[in-house]
């Protein structure tokens, strides 16, 4: 039995800006105390995500992975713990500013108003999405969350799409069609994951990854803007207004 499209989105450059994250590493990478190396191609939002994939609430574990993962950039080890410390007390200050991308939140209405289920997959952690779930009253358009606390694989990996559907699946007691799921994403990896779970994949533009990135992972649709979702025709004609 068919069902009504299933949209599933990706958090961090699409339901939020993430300039608090870009403006950190801006403040960081002027810092000539930490002798950088190898940054000249690197975008603020590159630079700052190798950050948010290494963090965890485990302060230990998070430590490990900066210290390895920043290696190439900050020679010294010490300063890479200096780092770490400083980095991870600076960016929630600035979480502050955050807010809905633009566009974002009217097509959230249009969708949730024609009872298209709706859910956010991200590798962010749980506790920075349940804080912006609450600031930005995401209980209103979203019925399912899960963060990479909520899976022991993490995107590109299929299975926090799969816990997804298995949520929505309950949710609304129907069977999944994959035809009619959809996952909107702003970077490669966001793609690749909808790829591996057999799903529509929706890469947009308007967040931070590359066209020529993007285009090398060949989405199902490749959109300008989030508000040109409404106008995918197997999601248009459910809509009434």
């Amino acid at each position: 039995m068919s069902h009504l499209p299933i949209v599933l989105l990706d958090f961090d450059g699409v339901i939020i800006t993430q300039k608090s994250l870009e403006y950190t590493a801006s403040i960081f990478l002027k810092k000539k105390f930490y002798k950088w190396k190898n940054t000249e191609h690197m975008r603020l939002i590159d630079f700052a995500r190798l950050f948010e994939e290494a963090d965890s609430e485990n302060k230990i574990l998070a430590l490990k992975r900066i210290v390895k993962i920043y290696k190439k950039y900050i020679p010294s080890r010490w300063r890479r713990i200096l780092f770490f410390i400083r980095f991870r007390g600076t960016y929630p200050k600035f979480e502050k500013y955050e807010t809905f991308k633009p566009e974002l939140e009217e097509v959230l209405r249009k969708l949730k108003k024609n009872n298209i289920p709706l859910a956010i997959v991200s590798n962010t952690r749980r506790k920075r999405l349940n804080h912006f779930r609450q600031k930005l009253n995401l209980d209103k358009y979203i019925s399912v969350f899960i963060s990479r606390d909520d899976t022991p694989f993490r995107k590109p990996s299929a299975y926090p799409i799969y816990i997804a559907l298995n949520k929505i699946k309950e949710n609304n007691k129907l069977s999944i069609n994959k035809e009619l799921v959809y996952y909107v994403g702003d970077l490669p990896q966001d793609i690749l994951c909808a790829k591996n779970a057999k799903i529509n994949s929706i890469a947009l533009l308007s967040g931070h990854g590359t066209k020529e990135g993007l285009e090398k992972v060949k989405p199902t649709f490749l959109l300008k803007n989030i508000n040109s979702i409404v106008e995918i025709r197997e999601i248009k004609k459910f809509l009434l207004n």
